[in-house]
């Protein structure tokens, strides 16, 4: 059996456990299968690629560490302090976006249509967060999550910018990945403020498989020359 089709395999596994943990409000063995995820994603690749770079191994390892932290759930602030490590991982991709693009002078109509995007998303992601400051009492935490959701919609605009200046498989990669980052969270946010529901954690759970793959597709990825559309 090639390395590809096990490490398939072990998602697939690995997804079903997730919802069994779900279901029976196991929560080590849920935050477990979320790590696991970027393992079984790295054996995807191990065919053609055996050493990665630096960003990669950085993001992996400040995501893994999050998911160590919410280990200790309600233990201090290790919530928040996993917002922290994530934080610093989601500001790598951006700094990785950010050497794919280059700013030309872009014609009105597009500004109009980035400020557009750019418009809704902060004002769907301000809502989020308008919406959950009322169940967190302390001022600290609730700037936390601030920050990390103004981290977010930059992630965002920057994958909106990278993908409208290549169109390659690289920056659909990134793109899929920054989006998942963004409806993954919101759904965790979903069901840790408000009642639950088994089928936002469900479909949480499946995004952040999503992530993992396409992390790991977007490192391992080679960039091809932009076409430099004069996004902005």
């Amino acid at each position: 059996m090639k390395i590809r089709t096990f490490a398939w395999a072990i998602l697939a596994l690995l997804i079903l456990t997730n919802i069994w943990a779900k279901f029976t409000d196991v929560y080590w063995v849920e935050n477990t299968t979320y790590i696991l995820y970027f393992a079984a994603a790295v054996l995807l690749v191990q065919d053609k690629y055996k050493k990665f770079a630096r960003p990669m191994y950085l993001f992996l390892g400040l995501t893994i560490l999050s998911y160590l932290t919410r280990s200790f759930a309600g233990e201090g602030y290790s919530y928040e302090i996993s917002l922290v490590f994530l934080t610093t991982a989601n500001i790598i991709l951006i700094k990785e976006a950010a050497r794919y693009i280059e700013f030309k002078n872009a014609s009105h109509l597009m500004m109009l249509y980035f400020l557009l995007i750019v418009g809704v998303n902060a004002a769907l992601l301000g809502y989020h967060v308008w919406g959950i400051k009322d169940y967190i009492e302390n001022t600290a935490v609730l700037s936390i999550y601030i920050l990390y959701y103004i981290n977010l919609l930059l992630l965002g605009i920057f994958a909106f910018i990278y993908y409208l200046n290549s169109y390659s498989r690289k920056s659909m990669y990134f793109i899929s990945l920054a989006l998942g980052i963004i409806f993954a969270d919101i759904l965790r946010d979903m069901g840790v403020f408000f009642p639950e529901d088994i089928s936002v954690e469900i479909a949480e759970s499946i995004i952040r498989l999503s992530c993992a793959v396409f992390a790991v597709w977007f490192f391992v990825t080679k960039e091809k020359q932009l076409r430099l559309l004069n996004m902005i």
